[in-house]
């Protein structure tokens, strides 16, 4: 079971309720949500991400976690840990995450996007991809992308629930 849960949500402005974070401490009343507030969520830029996931992640204590990741939220921390995976971190949940590519004209940030490696260095990590088919700010082929990318990933497509999906917290992808 997971003590703690690292909710990382995604660019854009933030609202002063996010639904997803509600449904995620609703679901896991015993696990302490920390949701640090990402730097310049409406101008992100991917190496401040990336520094502010580091500096979230070092706070954790040595007990078992978890990270959800809502959107870009999702993508970065798929991205950090192509680098460094901490010690007892048991899934990632990565929700209407955004899968990145260099060579797509409206997704191609490259500062956002997985190594090529990726697949193979995230092998032995637990992660879920849950996106809504009717998600139409990030299209639902970003997931289908990323679990191609990440083929140890289970992919999880729920028929509704647009960029906010909260119909999988119930389906028990946290441990």
């Amino acid at each position: 079971m997971v003590h703690r849960i690292l909710f990382l949500h995604g660019a854009g402005p933030q609202p002063a309720c996010n639904p997803l974070l509600e449904a995620v401490r609703r679901q896991w009343p015993e696990a302490d949500v920390v949701a640090p507030a990402l730097p310049r969520p409406e101008d992100p830029d991917p190496d401040l991400w990336q520094e502010a996931i580091g500096r979230a992640v070092r706070e954790i204590p040595d007990e078992p976690w978890a990270i959800v990741g809502h959107s870009l939220g999702g993508s970065e921390a798929l991205r950090f840990l192509c680098h460094r995976i901490p010690t007892l971190l048991q899934r990632v949940v990565t929700v209407a995450a955004p899968a990145w590519d260099p060579a797509d004209p409206e997704w191609g940030e490259p500062g956002f996007a997985l190594p090529p490696t990726a697949g193979r260095t995230l092998a032995d990590l637990e992660i879920v991809v849950v996106h809504a088919e009717d998600d139409d700010v990030v299209p639902p082929d970003h997931a289908r992308r990323l679990a191609e990318q990440l083929p140890s990933s289970r992919l999880v497509l729920l028929p509704r629930g647009g960029h906010l999906p909260t119909g999988w917290t119930g389906r028990g992808l946290i441990p």
